[in-house]
């Protein structure tokens, strides 16, 4: 802390320093960072950490589309998902290489539903070469309704709109965008 007197009267001035006032507010964004780490450590819902993986997921390979200018889509099983990516302007492809949309698989006990403009699509018939939710280069979105559920827990839904926001909504989870 920095004291100064003034000349014209015997006032003492005290205040901090910028440089004091950033390394208080860097302390305190350390420990919010470590207690929510430490938070989401604890988290053994593993319905919930499928979605909010999935909807992170989603929106990079929105941000991807757009930026890179090619259209990508989202496949679904029942256990998992995989991305794909528009070759040709007629064949939708897997994409390869890329290690953040590679395709996954659900942990043991999860199972997704898709309903797409409000009808429900069998995933157990999907063959896993054909995407139904598409991520256009323009930024809009297939609007789609993805639930995942387990034995234990109320489902949780992953909603994507045409504006290309995805949000998850369910039992003790506020809306997540």
């Amino acid at each position: 802390m920095r004291m100064r007197a003034q000349r014209a009267g015997s006032v003492v001035r005290r205040g901090f320093s910028l440089v004091e006032m950033l390394v208080v507010v860097l302390i305190i964004g350390l420990m919010t960072g470590v207690a929510v780490l430490s938070l989401s450590l604890t988290d053994t819902h593993p319905a919930r950490t499928a979605a909010e993986q999935l909807a992170e997921l989603i929106r990079t390979a929105s941000e991807e589309a757009g930026m890179q200018g090619q259209n990508l889509a989202l496949g679904f099983w029942q256990r998992g998902w995989r991305f794909y990516v528009l070759r040709g302007g007629t064949s939708w492809q897997p994409l390869e290489g890329d290690a953040l949309l590679r395709p996954r698989e659900l942990p043991d006990g999860l199972r997704i539903s898709l309903d797409l403009q409000g009808q429900t699509v069998k995933l157990e018939d999907h063959d896993r070469t054909k995407p139904q939710v598409f991520l256009l280069a323009s930024g809009e979105m297939q609007p789609f309704e993805l639930e995942i559920r387990d034995g234990g827990h109320a489902p949780l839904r992953l909603r994507g709109n045409a504006l290309g926001e995805v949000t998850l909504h369910g039992a003790g989870v506020e809306r997540l965008r």
